[in-house]
């Protein structure tokens, strides 16, 4: 519950041009019910009588002044909730506040130290366990949970058994031999060497890393996730995302069996998850691949961290001769690439741009800026609320006027 609190000023709104479905944000148990009566406290702040935190008068969760789909905007929004907030939140014991709700307000995708990542990775997986045990009683949920998180230690074994046993059913019996799984004896099985290697590649500090934030990200951007427990076991992007992780460390170690090795794994990928990005691709921390059908990614991509991708992207090539050269896009930090957006060729998104649904681009796309159509960069023309008839925009129904 300590984590919802945290999570009811982060949760993003939606938007028509990234195909997200608006959604009302109200605190935590009010969620359940839109039409739950709220009260005012002495301060004229606007309350759940039952639940923390407390949103000032004004303050719109759904419209915040800067974009909730990234990290840092999120922590922007949730900054800017107001003194009165901040003031109630401090009186609340520091008991009832978990670990993870500190970690995910001051967890750092790139800076955070590899103590501090280990740390925020013990403390996910005992969300995770918490979580999972609460799906025990059921006997279709049971037997996942007891496979894919109780009998495990770490993050890292758990995800290696729940990818493993996903991936391993049409792998070649072969697979068991190869220098990214090791020497096997006889009796090993497919999914048992995978599992192992998985295992080994996911414990690296870079791979943790990278899969922390990235379920990190899912929390902080998707109101639809109620927890780590969700997304680790039911999100197909997450699972596509960890999955080529793993590739790409054995893309890199460079030798032929490894590199077989990785392309299988990416094979498997784009059949089981409809997610294909080759394991040569460089993809940031803390990346969320949305509903995630669809999306293509090129070996020679290179994305950054934090970052937000719809379903059906594709980040390719135009298909000209390129003699060898990088011939895929570059796409920048705190970006968001809505549904079928379309990025070609050798060229820059830069860092906190948007890509509209189903735009087409060719050509860079400078910081901060927005995409839609074929290469059309939008901006919002600021009208002062003091003329005659006109109503100041925010940052989301700018758009709806293009």
């Amino acid at each position: 519950m300590a984590l919802k609190l945290v999570l009811a000023a982060l949760v993003p709104s939606g938007s028509a041009l990234l195909n997200v479905a608006p959604r009302l944000v109200v605190p935590c148990r009010a969620r359940a019910a839109v039409g739950t009566t709220v009260m005012c406290d002495a301060d004229n702040v606007i309350c759940d009588p039952d639940e923390m935190p407390c949103f000032p008068e004004g303050f719109d969760p759904n419209y915040p002044w800067f974009d909730p789909r990234t990290v840092v905007g999120a922590r922007a929004s949730n900054n800017k909730a107001g003194t009165n907030a901040q003031s109630q939140e401090a009186e609340v014991s520091s008991a009832s506040e978990s670990e993870l709700d500190r970690l995910l307000l001051s967890f750092n995708f790139d800076g955070s130290t590899d103590a501090e990542v280990h740390s925020c990775e013990r403390t996910i997986f005992s969300s995770v366990v918490a979580e999972a045990r609460e799906l025990t009683t059921s006997y279709l949920t049971s037997g996942l949970v007891q496979r894919c998180v109780l009998q495990h230690e770490t993050l890292s074994q758990a995800l290696a058994a729940l990818l493993s046993g996903k991936l391993h059913e049409t792998l070649p019996a072969a697979f068991q031999y190869s220098a990214a799984g090791g020497s096997r004896a006889d009796s090993a099985t497919a999914e048992e060497a995978l599992r192992s290697t998985m295992a080994e590649v996911l414990a690296l500090s870079d791979v943790k890393r990278a899969v922390v934030a990235d379920l990190l990200k899912v929390l902080v951007v998707d109101p639809a996730a109620e927890g780590v427990l969700q997304p680790l076991l039911f999100f197909k992007g997450f699972h596509a995302l960890t999955t080529y992780r793993v590739a790409h460390v054995l893309w890199m170690r460079g030798d032929a069996a490894s590199q077989g090795a990785a392309l299988l794994l990416q094979s498997r990928a784009a059949e089981l998850f409809a997610v294909d990005i080759h394991p040569g691709a460089q993809i940031g921390n803390g990346v969320m691949l949305d509903h995630a059908t669809g999306i293509v990614i090129g070996a020679t991509a290179i994305i950054g961290s934090d970052v937000y991708m719809l379903h059906g992207v594709t980040l390719g090539a135009t298909g000209k001769p390129t003699g060898g050269r990088k011939r895929h896009p570059t796409v920048g930090s705190r970006v968001v690439l809505g549904a079928g957006s379309t990025v070609l060729g050798d060229i820059s998104v830069g860092d906190d741009c948007v890509v509209g649904a189903l735009a087409i681009v060719t050509k860079d796309a400078p910081d901060g800026s927005t995409v839609i159509g074929v290469n059309k960069i939008v901006s919002r023309v600021e009208v002062p609320a003091t003329e005659q008839g006109a109503t100041q925009s925010d940052d989301y129904t700018w758009y709806y006027d293009i």
